[in-house]
């Protein structure tokens, strides 16, 4: 029986009557393996990038954070400024009550700071709160009805250029 430390020779491959060196392709660069000196590089490189990305990940979430503090303290700052309303608002019904007058305005006031009160406490106003009063629309400015005169004196002037350019 025949010894099996050595490697078999293949025996399907295919026998070329052509030399070695020109059967690799002419155009084909030959592909030297990285030394360790370029790979050691790259590894840096590499190691560089991610301590990059991960202090700029860190930074985002510091800064993800702070705004996230600044909204929740917003927050906190804005209920307790509804809540006294809410208070000045009862204390106005109560007022109301023993007047006798003046009831129907203070329940609005109330109906608005509660529903003010709800909606930060909740993140959705109530469905009974009242609706916030439109802004008005800007008023429209006419030219004819402009009490300055500006639009007549700009047309005059630009008569005027036109004639000394002619």
């Amino acid at each position: 029986m025949p010894s099996r430390r050595r490697p078999k020779s293949p025996t399907n491959a295919p026998v070329s009557s052509r030399p070695a060196a020109t059967t690799a392709a002419p155009f084909a660069p030959a592909v030297a393996a990285p030394t360790d000196v370029e790979r050691f590089a790259a590894a840096l490189k590499d190691s560089d990038k991610a301590d990059r990305a991960a202090k700029a990940r860190q930074q985002q979430e510091r800064m993800d954070a702070a705004l996230r503090a600044q909204h929740a303290a917003a927050k906190a700052t804005a209920l307790a400024t509804a809540r006294r309303e809410l208070e000045r608002a009862v204390e106005s019904v109560r007022a109301a009550k023993q007047a006798g007058h003046g009831r129907a305005e203070a329940d609005q006031v109330w109906k608005v700071a509660k529903a003010l009160v709800i909606e930060l406490e909740t993140g959705a106003p109530p469905a009974w709160a009242p609706r916030p009063p439109e802004p008005p629309e800007p008023a429209e400015v006419d030219e004819r009805t402009d009490s300055s005169g500006a639009g007549e004196e700009s047309d005059q002037a630009a008569v005027e250029v036109a004639a000394d350019s002619e």
